[in-house]
């Protein structure tokens, strides 16, 4: 099986979503992004927008991308 650019950006967009999710919850105080989130737009509506950009999509669109590969 050849790698494929939907092979490797499909797991780099998974690592990535587990990731954040990881460090929000270890070290959220330590994200600039989602502080700044906070600020502008409260403590949870912040929190759901960091979520869904940061995990919940690349989440998505990793599965998406190793589907598209494998189906390929």
């Amino acid at each position: 099986m050849a790698l494929s650019v939907n092979l490797i950006l499909g797991l780099g967009l998974i690592i990535y979503g587990l990731f954040m999710q990881v460090r929000r919850q270890a070290a959220p105080e330590k994200i600039e992004k989602l502080q700044v989130l906070i600020e502008s737009h409260g403590e949870k509506t912040g929190r759901t927008i960091h979520i869904v950009g940061h995990t919940v999509v690349p989440l998505v669109a990793g599965v998406l991308l190793l589907i598209a590969h494998f189906r390929a």
